[in-house]
């Protein structure tokens, strides 16, 4: 244990400073003899997703807790049943053998049995395996998960800006104020209830956009507006971050620069600071439990010395804490990783943003006018190297979250302390680079070697990290803890030594504590493969710890030791060529198979007869589809009035009478022409009387 002690009149900085320099000074010794950097390769989608195959048992697991008034999350429910029902105890996935009810009833028990004690280490170490796998964060998702809650928060207001028409000069002004508020909370230039922020904002809108420009950005449809909105808001944003940089007015806008590198020295403390407690913790435990074993070579185990207040199950629970604290261990060196890679994309983002500035106040500098539309571009690109801060600040946001959700996890653990130092009794507490210096002089030596492979130890063996998973191909297996000492001491997490040799079987890699279990790893390794994943059966919680996933499930068929051999992973590049429709297909797309579908078809189209259609047309649609109108086109007419018409009969001759004609004309028609004239001279021409 190292102890800091700093002078009373020293000042509250100075304290801070020495902490962190010390704290640095421990974490910069060779990583206590165990990489624990690399992610554990556990398939997140088969451990945490529920399976079908256990649904009935997942409602009487949740039953039983509710019974026992235990709190249980769903999801971690269905984490520790993927752990535990590989176990072929319960013969849940038994092809050959039928499993009965009591078989279910015992998982259910163990199911329940680890959820009832909140505090117990194993549960605990669950937890945190189950919150890690569902939380690691994917730096492209954290960034696209902010984006999407910016837009859902400025929604409204944006769709003010692109769908109101603007008639007259204070609609036009309205309009524009909302672009203001608009640019302040996407760009993150400050508070938008601040004057003087939106203030700055208007005389950077102006410089950039006249009356006629605004007018004209009124008048675009709803798309091209949108995109013009994009446009201004990196434009005004670039010319804010240039004039404050400048030493110009910039009220409001926070130095991100700066607040990163402060974050982040921030995150890394607290990080290194929580991985030496941690350490302190694991030294503690690791003395503890190497202090009450001895080594019996000749009968090849393990015995186990225990103090007259010590029993066997006050052991156990110490091995399950010690699991614990290696788990957070690794996660807690896994998020140290992160931030140095986050690390590095900073700095080279400062530099780039330090070159912009540059280009722009050189593209400037000579002018006293507005900067032209050559320019307006490196405004953009300086937005987004704006942006991209603000990235970073949220990714330590989301790792610091992470952390102090592990810390609050570790907490609830009981302690146990006293318990560790009754196992340690006189010895002393060392660490792993102490406890392993003891055996750097030594060698593995096999004389006739039959199924393993002594090599030296490489920096090329440890964990090839990928994008989304890790790469134990070829690398260090068991998270470089002896295999001996897990086999035997049924998950007691000693670190193996490198110094020793590397012993290869099946292109594997494996660390041991002392030399002589070599021999006997040699003789049948098999033997030693199966202890593990039988005690893994037992501790589900250190599946994930070693990586173990893959063996155990692929073991799952060997549930005992005679004829156990364990499958090694192996892949190939391979290609296969099929015939493109090898059987003709016919697939009848109205084929129903259940009545109950014709019936419900036969209601809908009866259904249909008493429904009315109606369709509406969208704004965004009108524009998508041609218009038309459909007119009767114009055609000559004419009216045929009544044509008059007389009936003329037979001429008849009349036999013995003369027929003689009038000379003087009818009376009626004296009167027919009398009438037309009186009407005629009654109206003038315009119709009047």
């Amino acid at each position: 244990n190292i102890c800091f002690s700093v002078e009373s009149s020293a000042s509250p900085a100075t304290a801070r400073n020495i902490l962190r320099d010390s704290v640095q000074f421990l974490v910069r010794l060779p990583s206590i003899a165990i990489n624990m950097s690399a992610l554990i390769n556990a398939p997140k989608v088969c451990l945490l997703e529920p399976n079908a195959a256990l649904s009935p048992l997942l409602q009487e697991i949740l039953r039983n807790c509710e019974r026992r008034n235990t709190r249980c999350d769903r999801p971690l429910v269905n984490f520790i049943m993927n752990l535990l029902s590989m176990d072929p105890q319960y013969e849940l996935f038994m092809e050959t053998v039928s499993a009965d009810r009591r078989n279910h009833d015992d998982f259910v028990e163990a199911c329940c049995n680890l959820l009832a004690d909140d505090r117990s280490p194993t549960l605990i170490t669950l937890r945190m395996q189950c919150f890690f796998l569902d939380n690691f964060f994917d730096k492209e998702e954290i960034v696209e998960k902010h984006a999407r809650n910016l837009q859902a928060k400025t929604f409204a207001l944006t769709k003010e800006i692109i769908d109101n028409d603007v008639i007259t000069k204070d609609e036009q002004d309205e309009v524009f104020n909302k672009v203001i508020l608009d640019i302040v909370m996407n760009m993150g230039l400050g508070n938008p209830d601040c004057k003087e922020v939106m203030a700055e904002t208007m005389r950077a809108l102006n410089s950039v956009m006249s009356r006629s420009d605004k007018a004209k950005f009124v008048t675009l449809d709803r798309k091209d507006r949108l995109m013009a909105l994009k446009d201004i808001r990196e434009i005004v944003a670039g010319i804010r971050i240039f004039n404050k940089h400048s030493g110009n007015t910039a009220n409001g806008m926070a130095d991100l620069p700066k607040i990163i590198d402060q974050s982040h020295e921030s995150t890394k403390s607290i990080l290194q600071i929580t991985l030496c407690e941690i350490m302190d913790k694991v030294n503690l435990l690791t003395s503890a439990l190497n202090a009450a074993i001895a080594y019996d070579l000749r009968n090849r185990s393990i015995i186990t010395l225990l103090p007259e207040n010590i029993t066997a199950d006050d052991f156990d629970t110490i091995k399950d804490l010690l699991t614990m604290y290696r788990q957070h261990e690794v996660y807690t060196r896994k998020l140290i990783d992160e931030l140095a890679i986050i690390k590095l994309s900073i700095d080279s983002c400062k530099q780039e943003y330090e070159a912009k500035l540059l280009r722009i106040h050189e593209a400037v500098q000579y002018r006293t006018a507005i900067p032209t539309d050559r320019v307006f571009p490196k405004f953009s690109e300086l937005t987004r190297v704006w942006l991209q801060f603000q990235n970073f600040i949220f990714l330590l946001s989301e790792m610091n979250q992470i952390s102090n959700t592990l810390t609050l996890l570790m907490e609830r653990c009981a302690s146990f302390d006293d318990l560790a130092y009754r196992l340690l009794g006189e010895s002393q507490i060392q660490t792993d680079v102490d406890r392993l210096n003891k055996v750097s002089s030594k060698r593995f030596i096999l004389p006739d070697p039959k199924n393993c492979e002594i090599v030296p130890y490489e920096e090329n063996m440890q964990a090839r990290e990928n994008d989304s998973f890790v790469l134990y191909f070829h690398c260090m297996q068991l998270l470089k803890f002896c295999l001996w000492h897990l086999a035997e001491g049924k998950g007691l997490l000693m670190p193996g030594s490198t110094e020793l040799g590397v012993c290869r079987v099946q292109k594997e890699h494996y660390l041991f504590n002392i030399p002589e279990p070599v021999t006997f790893f040699d003789e049948d390794p098999n033997k030693y493969f199966f202890k593990i994943v039988e005690t893994a059966r037992k501790k589900i919680q250190l599946i994930c710890l070693l990586n173990m996933y893959d063996k155990v499930q692929s073991s799952y068929n060997a549930p005992r030791s005679e004829g156990f051999q364990m499958r090694i992973t192996t892949t190939c590049d391979q290609e296969v060529q099929t015939d493109l429709h090898p059987v003709p297909s016919n697939i009848d797309r109205e084929y129903r198979w259940n009545v109950w579908d014709y019936r419900r078809e036969a209601i809908r189209l009866a259904n249909i007869r008493t429904k009315r259609t109606t369709s509406v047309q969208t704004v965004e649609s009108s524009r998508a589809l041609p218009k038309s109108t459909q007119i009767y086109l114009g055609k000559q007419q004419t009216t045929q009035t009544r044509v008059s018409r007389s009936t003329e009969t037979e001429q008849r001759r009349q036999v013995g009478l003369k027929v003689i004609e009038p000379s003087a004309p009818s009376p009626l028609k004296v009167y027919a022409l009398t009438l037309a004239q009186t009407s005629r001279s009654a109206f003038n021409k315009n119709g009047e009387r």
